[in-house]
């Protein structure tokens, strides 16, 4: 009887965990990249401070998704990031903004884990912008980025998993100013974050 009961309740506990990527449901998410740096290096020449350079890096990815059938979701994810560093009085800061149509797949696996898919195309724009002393110059680019991905996916609950993951981004950006002037970006990211299902 006990282990007609124990069997009961983990094909109930099992169906929850699969219930929570099913067609119709909702998957919010937000992801912070393992991007949090903040440095301070100072330069010496003969016992003589040269001055100091700062760094400091963030981006968050927000993402919403609609389950078209059970395991995969389609919607729309973003990435915001921004890196300023500092030396010897200039300032150069690199602020970045994608939207990309994304789709994300859960593999169908028993248990609280389930890896995942994610691949997503569309827009990217970024800012470089350098100040120093006497004035400031600032260039504008955007065009096409394509995102690849991969993980885990630890279900805390019926509504709640903590991801994991690794991301390639890569990207084509023209200046707004000159269209010759091409940009090529291959960026590699890992990432944790929280999903919540609805």
């Amino acid at each position: 009887m006990k282990k007609v009961f124990f069997l009961a309740i983990t094909l109930a506990f099992t169906n929850v965990i699969f219930a929570q990527t099913e067609q119709g449901k909702f998957v919010l998410s937000g992801a912070t990249g393992l991007q949090f740096i903040s440095s301070n290096i100072d330069y010496e020449y003969d016992g003589q401070s040269l001055g100091d350079v700062t760094q400091s890096s963030f981006s968050i990815m927000p993402s919403i998704g609609y389950f078209v059938m059970d395991n995969l979701a389609v919607g729309l994810s973003a990435n915001f990031s921004s890196t300023t560093q500092k030396d010897y009085g200039d300032k150069y800061t690199v602020t970045s903004t994608m939207l990309l149509p994304t789709a994300l797949y859960y593999f169908p696996v028993e248990g609280q884990f389930k890896p995942l898919l994610q691949v997503g195309a569309g827009l990217m724009s970024a800012k470089e912008k350098y100040s120093y002393d006497g004035g400031s110059d600032e260039d504008k680019m955007s065009g096409l980025a394509l995102n690849f991905g991969g993980g885990a996916a630890y279900f805390i609950n019926d509504y709640v998993s903590l991801n994991f993951g690794l991301s390639y981004t890569m990207a084509n950006l023209k200046n707004s100013d000159d269209s010759d002037f091409v940009q090529k970006q291959g960026n590699f990211a890992a990432n944790i974050g929280f999903s919540v299902f609805l």
